[in-house]
Order: C-alpha cells, then sequence, then structure tokens
C-alpha cells in the first residue's frame, strides 16, 4: 500500500503527443522534487498524426483509434488509483496532432465524458514554452537556443537560466514550424529528390526567420561570439534518436553512460555524416519507428546547418513537455538546487554538514563543491554491501545504480561522482568491471587524478567517523590544505592537527596512503597529478 502521506506529493500526467501518449506519475516530495523522481512511466505508441494521414488526405481520427485512446487512459486512470494520485494532481495536456485534429472537439468530449478528466489542448506557444522549461529542468546549467521535435512540429527559443532557479526566455514563447519527424515524413514521401533541396531551403529559410523572431538577447549574442557560437540544447525523440547513434560511435566504445540526457558533441560532429540510412540508424534505444524517421531528423539538421546560425555545441536532453509542466510548478528556490545535491539528499549521514566542511578543507579549491556534497551524502551508502561488490556498486551507482534515474547529472558529474566513489571503497574491481572503470576517466578528463584523491581522502574521513557521527562537543581533527609548486612540480599539501589521541593511528594510516598517491606510477594512464605532502601534528 502507497503512503498516503507520500502520496500527496504524486503528480499524474498524460501527454497526447504526435507519435504517441505518455504516461508517467512523479514523485515532488521534499527533499528530492529538484530531480522530478518518477515513480511510473509508461507510453503507447497511438500516434494521432498517422491515423489523420492514413490515406493521404487529412481525415478525421477514426472512432476505433479514439476508443483506443479511452481505453489506455481508462488504464492509467486505474494506475493512478493503485498509486493513491489525489485527483486534483491528475494533468492531461495535448499538442498538435489534436490541435489540429478535423474533430478534436468529439475526441476532447469523449475523454471527459468516458474518464471525467478534462484536456489542457496547448497552443504552440504554450507547447515550446514547457517544452524548454523542461530542458531547463534537464540541466543545472542553461544559456543557449532550445528546439524541442515532435512528430507534428518543431519549435525553437532561446532559455537562460539564472543561479536563483528563474528561467529567462524568448518574450514570444517560441516559434513553431510544421517540421514534426512524422509530419516532414509525409512530405517526404510526395516530392522528388530534386523538391527535396527546395524544401530544404523553405526549412533553412524559416529558421533564419524564427531566430529573428524569438528575439535573442544581446547579451547571449555577445556570449556566442565569444563563445565561437550557441549552445544548442535539443528535446523530442527524433533528435534523441540523432544522439543515440552519436553516442553509438563515440571513440570512447562502449561509451560509459547510457543516458542521452546531458549528452554533448561539438557541433562539427553533430552536423557530419547526415547520409546514414535508416536500417544505419538501429542504435541503442532507437526503435525500428525512430529509425525510419531518419530522412526527415537529417533534412532538419541539414537545414540548420544551411540557415548559418552560429553554433558551437549540442547538448541532448530528456526534458519536454511532461518535465517542463512539473518543473514549472516548483518554487525558483527548489529549482535553483543542484541536480547533483538534490539527488543524494536522502543518504546523507546525520553529520553530513561536518564531514562536508572536512572534505573541503582536505580538498583544495578544484572540485566542485556539489561535487564533494555529494561525496558526503553517498559516503556511507554502500557500507552495507558484502565488502567484495561495494567498490562495483558505487562505480555503477551513477549509471545503472542509486542514482541512475536522477534527472540533470551531466556526464561529467556521473562519470567523477561514480570514480569517487569507488575509490572510496578502495577500488578493488574484477574483470567485469575494470572496462567501466578505465572507460570513465575519458568524461572526467584532467580532473581524473582528482576524483583518486578526493576518494582516498573521503575514505580517511569515513574511517574516523564509522557511524557518520561528528561530536560537538568533542573535537577530533583539524585540515587544512592547498596546492604548491615546488621546483616546477606542483604538490598538492595536506594538514593534519590530531585532536583525539586514540585516532592518531588511523590519521597516520590515511596519510601514508595519500602520499603513495602522489607518487608518479599511481598518476593514471593520463599521467596528470600531483605529489602529495601529508603533515600529521598533534
Amino acid at each position: 500500500m502507497v503512503s498516503t502521506a507520500s502520496s500527496q506529493h504524486y503528480q499524474a500526467l498524460v501527454d497526447i503527443g504526435s507519435n504517441g501518449i505518455r504516461f508517467s506519475i512523479s514523485d515532488l516530495s521534499p527533499p528530492t522534487a529538484r530531480i522530478t523522481p518518477t515513480i511510473y512511466q509508461d507510453r503507447c505508441g497511438i500516434s494521432l498524426y498517422d491515423a489523420q494521414n492514413a490515406t493521404g488526405t487529412k481525415a478525421p481520427i477514426p472512432s476505433g483509434v479514439i476508443e483506443e485512446v479511452l481505453a489506455v487512459l481508462l488504464q492509467f486512470k486505474r494506475t493512478c488509483q493503485d498509486f493513491e494520485v489525489p485527483d486534483s494532481n491528475i494533468r492531461l495536456v495535448a499538442t498538435e496532432a489534436t490541435r489540429n485534429a478535423i474533430n478534436r472537439e468529439d475526441l476532447l468530449g469523449q475523454i471527459e465524458e468516458r474518464t471525467g478528466w478534462k484536456v489542457k489542448l496547448l497552443t504552440k506557444e504554450e507547447e515550446g514554452r514547457l517544452g524548454a522549461m523542461g530542458i531547463a529542468s534537464s540541466i543545472g546549467h542553461v544559456k543557449g537556443i532550445c528546439m524541442d521535435m515532435g512528430g507534428g512540429s518543431v519549435q525553437m527559443t532561446w532559455v537562460v537560466k539564472k543561479l536563483n532557479g528563474d528561467v529567462d526566455m524568448s518574450p514570444v514563447g517560441s516559434v513553431s514550424f510544421p517540421y514534426g519527424a512524422a509530419a516532414l515524413m509525409s512530405m517526404l514521401s510526395e516530392v522528388s529528390v530534386q523538391k527535396e533541396a527546395f524544401l530544404q531551403d523553405e526549412i533553412a529559410s524559416k529558421f533564419q526567420r524564427g531566430l529573428e523572431t524569438i528575439q535573442i538577447p544581446s547579451s547571449l549574442r555577445d556570449e556566442a561570439s565569444q563563445n565561437h557560437g550557441y549552445t544548442l540544447y535539443l528535446s523530442g525523440g527524433g533528435f534523441r534518436g540523432r544522439g543515440y547513434i552519436l553516442m553509438s560511435t563515440e571513440d570512447i566504445q562502449p561509451y560509459p553512460i547510457p543516458i542521452i540526457n546531458c549528452y554533448s558533441v561539438r557541433a562539427s560532429r553533430f552536423f557530419s555524416n547526415l547520409e546514414e540510412s535508416p536500417a544505419s540508424a538501429l542504435a541503442f534505444r532507437v526503435s525500428s519507428r525512430r529509425a525510419s524517421q531518419v530522412p526527415a531528423v537529417q533534412l532538419v539538421i541539414k537545414a540548420l546547418a544551411q540557415a548559418g546560425i552560429p553554433i558551437s555545441k549540442v547538448t541532448f536532453t530528456q526534458g519536454g513537455v511532461r518535465e517542463g509542466l512539473l518543473y514549472s510548478g516548483l518554487a525558483p528556490s527548489i529549482r535553483a538546487q543542484s541536480p547533483l545535491v538534490a539527488s543524494t539528499l536522502p543518504y546523507a549521514p546525520r553529520s553530513a554538514a561536518s564531514l562536508t566542511t572536512l572534505l573541503r578543507d582536505a580538498v583544495p579549491d578544484l572540485v566542485e563543491s556539489e561535487l564533494l556534497t555529494s561525496t558526503i551524502n553517498l559516503l556511507y551508502f554502500h557500507g552495507s554491501l558484502p565488502k567484495d561488490i561495494r567498490a562495483a556498486a558505487a562505480l555503477r551507482s551513477t549509471t545503472t545504480g542509486v542514482l541512475a534515474g536522477a534527472h540533470g547529472l551531466s556526464h561529467r558529474d556521473r562519470s567523477m561522482l561514480a570514480l569517487i566513489l569507488c575509490e572510496r571503497w578502495g577500488a578493488d574491481l574484477s574483470e567485469a568491471d575494470a572496462g567501466l572503470y578505465d572507460s570513465l576517466p575519458k568524461l572526467a578528463g584532467h580532473l581524473t587524478w582528482w576524483t583518486k584523491y578526493v576518494g582516498r581522502v573521503a575514505e580517511g574521513i569515513a574511517n574516523l567517523f564509522p557511524a557518520g557521527v561528528v561530536r560537538d562537543d568533542e573535537p577530533t581533527v583539524v585540515v587544512e590544505s592547498g596546492v604548491s609548486s615546488i621546483k616546477d612540480i606542483q604538490h598538492c599539501w595536506l594538514k593534519i592537527t590530531v585532536l583525539r589521541q586514540d585516532l592518531l593511528g588511523k590519521v597516520e594510516v590515511w596519510a601514508k596512503d595519500l602520499r603513495k598517491l602522489g607518487k608518479k606510477k599511481h598518476w593514471g594512464k593520463q599521467e596528470s597529478g600531483m605529489k602529495v605532502d601529508v603533515d600529521v601534528r598533534i
């Protein structure tokens, strides 16, 4: 039985799109509301766009299709009852295919009569605005152009997410183009190769005018000029399919983070190799239907390149209308939270604040504060497991473990936290896990050695405070750290003052381990690290 107290925070959403109908129930309970945990989700592949255009001429949605829609909605209503979702927390929205349906009033009327639910028919502007908010929910920091590709349309706007949680976007909301994956495939089936080139010209021209319409502020334009282009954030199944294809051809194979959200590529790579056949696009998580729409996605990307919009980086996101609806309802203070911290907060030890301060004091200002806070929050999480698998479970915690479903974590943060937690448990791995351990540093980059250092420091802290409890009335240790250069060699120095005599033995073992890490042979394949000088005082 679901807890009544918890279910009061459940939000159920139905997104009636052009390519399918999506159902979800999310838990917006504190303290994890920022990452909108999903406790149930499903998708029904009823394409209302195909239902209206099956004969090549637009027709009303057939009664049989309406019955199918009603059947899946009634199934979801029972699911909401099983999860005890309050009636007031259930929302239904519909987009392009429903908006343009000849018999939309009949469809919406039958839904209300049979289910008791009213459907909110989103305008083009509302759909674009919610899609942009969904993108903002998907990433910690957002600043650039957003595009969302559905079955019937493509939306374009700009978004800047502020540190206080406010989200700025185009005053017009968004610009909508009738070039969704399903709609464009229908157009392509009726044109010759020569006319396809004219269609590409038309789309490129509309993209250029759309960029003017959304009124990008001068500050964002200036920043794009300095950075050789805008960051382009993409959402929608068609674009995500392109992302999975690129992920499957990365230099790092297998790519260690099997999550499309926050996956980024350089613009040059995004716009290259756009001639693959639909069959070759059957990568991981790309359905046969999505693969069949590859020509439409390719045409939109070619037109985007032709439009000449300066783009430096492309980031794929999982956010859409569903995520946008949930994120819009959160207070700015919650939206401002770090997804990494929010996702780990439920597992924080009792003295998390004191332990985090100790870790920060022991790590020079080269590692982000949010990463250190999250390390402490998960410091003891894998302690109940058998010793032989603790490091392996920690290594996979951000991809298939406890943080796998956390919304908004960057691939770099996932890789760094996984490496830190693995090191915290000694990094003792079997051959089955060695491949992942070797590939994650390629995402962590030059900070790979620091993940080892933070992990070793965290292990030492856990050994000093095995229950995660720091007693305010009982001084234990004081730590200082920094980085200095001695004879052109970078040194990380650490001063540990022991205030409780019985801890001296553990601290000396800790210091010895950290000094060992500073030896060049332990710097790893990247040969990027530092000497570690540890001074233990009483």
